[in-house]
């Protein structure tokens, strides 16, 4: 059974993110959007072995840049994903 994760809140603030990180297996998907994009500069992204994905508009918007693990993806991606998930887990 495969999860959706999805980080809306910066690991600057809260320790959301490095809870998500703690629970990720292999065969679940994160996906960072609003400020939950700045944690492709976090240190706890290192640790992530999935491809994390991020709303391209949302990274922008912040004027943050794809790390190497990364995939920018639009919000239709983003619905498509809930829908290939079995469980959706929204980090704030």
């Amino acid at each position: 059974m495969s999860i959706l994760h999805l980080v809306r809140k910066s690991a600057f603030e809260t320790s959301d993110f490095e809870l998500c990180v703690n629970t990720l297996n292999s065969t679940d998907q994160l996906v960072l959007l609003d400020d939950g994009c700045y944690n492709l500069h976090h240190s706890l992204i290192n640790s992530v072995e999935n491809t994390v994905k991020v709303i391209q508009s949302h990274a922008q918007a912040r004027a943050i840049t794809k790390a190497s693990n990364s995939k920018f993806i639009d919000l239709a991606d983003l619905i498509e994903l809930t829908f290939k998930h079995s469980i959706v887990v929204t980090w704030q």
